[in-house]
């Protein structure tokens, strides 16, 4: 599959890397950037040359969380659903047979922080810095707390 906002290396060494690629945005999630992300994990999950899985940020930070752009003008359902396809990849994670390793730089807020939660281990930088900060916009986001703890 060809990808715009993911970047998919497949290494000599059975490591696959999975660069999410919005530096601008600080490699927030916004729609094709999930279904890219869980459609890189399901075919690297099928891939026989790959043995791990690795996914990092690309510029300065691993990623900042959900593209909250996104979320302005939706009903409910509409919502719901959207919010179901940020977390995709996150589900897709704990299905896939192959290990996945968060490499952490910068800040991982957010659905970033959960990333990271669902990932079998992270990696961290020393400019490292995480944030369960959904609160901030009136959300509740108890869900990756234990994870991350277990995880770095």
């Amino acid at each position: 599959m060809n990808y715009q906002n993911v970047i998919v290396t497949i290494g000599d060494d059975f490591v696959a890397e999975i660069t999410l690629n919005r530096p601008d945005q600080l490699n927030t999630f916004n729609t094709p950037m999930a279904l890219e992300l869980d459609q890189a994990l399901h075919d690297l999950d099928k891939e026989k040359t790959v043995r791990v899985i690795v996914i990092k940020g690309a510029g300065k930070a691993f990623c900042a969380g959900i593209d909250v752009g996104e979320v302005f003008g939706k009903s409910t359902l509409e919502y719901r659903t959207w919010i179901e396809r940020m977390e995709n990849p996150l589900v897709s994670i704990s299905r896939i047979s192959k290990p996945v390793i968060a490499q952490v730089q910068g800040v991982a807020a957010a659905n970033g922080a959960g990333l990271l939660a669902a990932c079998d281990l992270a990696v961290m930088a020393e400019n490292a810095r995480l944030g369960l900060t959904a609160i901030n916009v009136g959300l509740n986001c108890v869900g990756p707390v234990v994870p991350v703890s277990r995880s770095v």
